[in-house]
């Protein structure tokens, strides 16, 4: 009767269960009908986030090291532990909702002389808290939701990989049109300077040119060396990113032959939220903070916990398999708080400040995607503009350049006029080579701000 009794009470007890504490509901959210600088006339559902990686990217170079980075980088493989960790840490918490049952057992012989005293005992002991007011619920509530924001900061993590590869990819493509500009400028300089020092030898020219000519020759090798330091500089940091020794990369397409989508359209403001990796972890972050409150609440009611126990203690082995001498106790505890100086009023503050410090937390977040969205829409336009404006500027400047050597060469300018023309179209180049990484980089982090790159 006595068992009976306490089953029917601990059914009574379970059946009068409340969990304590706010349930979350997601904040609104006062989202724009349209990003700014969203040149789309209406905008649309689908968004340049929606395409995988590897679409986006064309580059077969590029996509084989990104796939060596998402498996072999540290930052891949640190995300991968936490996620280990915090799953483990559900385990953990919710294993407080059942009884935990330990058993223990052991024997002894005493004697003196010819005689002896054999003992022989085991047993176990029960223990467990009734989740009465939601204590345990609301921590593996919070718990979870801890695991939820540590796999989305998992792909948070996939997702600036992934852009930074791109980038660094394009950083150095830009590097090696920079050293192919230069060689270029130093092979024309160089058979400038040998048709300036024959002139100069033949008594119709003078030395200022020669000496000009020389300084052209001098820029030119400097830039070499300088775009030389950036190639070696950009690949160690790519082999960084791949978990990788420093070492040569594999190239693939030119900088110009980068293939990108001609248009990229942003999509729904309202869908930023489920698109970006970051704004999940930060929600989830909020729901646990919340949960934390339930915790802490649960704190000012009664806990109570039932014990348990039985064995058998023998000094006779024969006895053991009888059952003789077999015991058992059932009992329970109460925990009611009565006065603890202002402990656990001071831990519920302390969860409902951070809840709050989330929830400011997550809608800064939200506000700050849509401007980083907004300030990559504006980026990919501008970029685009102007590496279009600074193509016709480079190519008139190659056109003048070319016209200024072959009014050298007539006799009818002076050299001044080739050496301001080469010191502005080897600028120039290098300008345009910036400015088409530039408009390959500012699709990229649009791709990012609007929540790509962390796709499967």
């Amino acid at each position: 009767m006595r068992l009976k009794g306490i089953i029917a009470l601990t059914a009574f007890l379970f059946s009068a269960a409340c969990t304590v504490g706010p349930n979350y509901k997601r904040p609104p959210v006062n989202a724009p009908p349209q990003f700014r600088s969203d040149t789309a006339p209406a905008p649309a559902p689908a968004s340049l986030a929606d395409m995988k990686w590897f679409e986006l990217f064309k580059d077969e170079k590029l996509q084989a090291l990104i796939k060596t980075a998402l498996v072999s980088s540290y930052d891949i493989k640190i995300a991968a532990a936490r996620v280990l960790e915090a799953r483990e840490t559900v385990t953990v918490t919710k294993s407080s909702l059942f009884p935990q049952i330990n058993a223990s057992g052991g024997g002894n012989k005493q004697g003196l002389g010819g005689s002896g005293i054999s003992t022989v005992s085991g047993g176990g002991q029960a223990f467990w808290e009734l989740d009465l007011f939601g204590k345990i619920r609301r921590a593996t509530e919070a718990a979870r939701a801890e695991l939820l924001a540590t796999e989305a900061n998992q792909l948070a993590v996939r997702q600036a990989l992934v852009t930074d590869v791109a980038n660094a990819y394009f950083r150095l493509r830009e590097a090696d049109r920079q050293l192919e500009v230069a060689r270029v400028a130093l092979v024309s300089r160089e058979a400038s300077l040998r048709l300036v020092r024959a002139r100069n030898l033949g008594g119709i020219g003078t030395q200022l040119e020669e000496d000009q000519a020389r300084s052209l020759v001098a820029t030119a090798a400097a830039t070499i060396a300088e775009a030389e330091r950036d190639i070696e500089q950009t690949e160690n940091f790519i082999n960084i990113l791949l978990g990788q020794n420093p070492g040569p990369i594999e190239r693939g397409a030119s900088l110009t032959a980068q293939a990108m989508p001609p248009e990229v359209p942003a999509g729904l403001p309202s869908s930023l939220l489920e698109r970006r990796p970051d704004l999940v972890a930060t929600e989830q972050t909020l729901v646990a903070a919340n949960a934390r409150i339930g915790v802490a609440k649960a704190a000012f009611f009664p806990s109570i916990t039932l014990t348990g126990g039985g064995g058998y203690q023998s000094f006779d082995l024969a006895n053991v398999v009888s059952r003789s001498g077999a015991f058992y106790n059932f009992g329970g505890t109460i925990d009611l708080p009565i006065f603890d100086a202002g402990r656990r009023k001071g831990n519920y503050n302390v969860a409902k400040a951070r809840q709050e410090q989330a929830l400011y937390g997550y809608q800064a977040s939200i506000t700050g995607a849509f401007r980083e969205v907004a300030d990559a829409l504006i980026g990919v336009r501008k970029a685009r503009e102007y590496r279009q404006q600074q193509e016709i500027f480079a190519m008139t400047l190659r056109n003048q350049s070319r016209l200024s050597s072959l009014r050298y060469s007539g006799g009818v300018a002076s050299y001044l006029e080739v050496l301001d023309s080469e010191r502005q179209l080897l600028s120039a180049e290098q300008i345009l080579a910036t400015a088409q990484r530039d408009e390959l980089i500012s699709t990229v982090t649009l791709y990012k701000a609007l929540g790509g790159g962390w796709q499967q």
